[in-house]
């Protein structure tokens, strides 16, 4: 789960198109420019990703975390989850 705050990090790689990596609990990982926020037909939080040319909408919620892959004054590593 992706708490609001967190979310707001989404919108920033969004906004000044930082490329980034997801990474989930099964090891996947998937990088990519993200362009838009946005939700699926069941109400799931996504990323419309540029994926080297192809774009896709990326469910997110279950996303363990976020790595700037270029350097940026916003964030460089973002983890996912409740906040303690």
């Amino acid at each position: 789960m992706i708490t609001c705050h967190q979310s707001d990090y989404l919108e920033i790689a969004c906004l000044y198109r930082i490329p980034i990596a997801l990474t989930w609990a099964d090891g996947r990982r998937m990088e990519g420019t993200p362009l838009d926020t946005g939700y699926n037909e069941q109400r799931e939080e996504c990323l419309l990703m540029d994926t080297g040319g192809n774009r896709e909408w990326v469910v997110v919620e279950e996303a363990q975390g976020m790595t700037a892959l270029a350097e940026n004054p916003h964030f460089h590593e973002v983890r996912f989850g409740a906040e303690s």
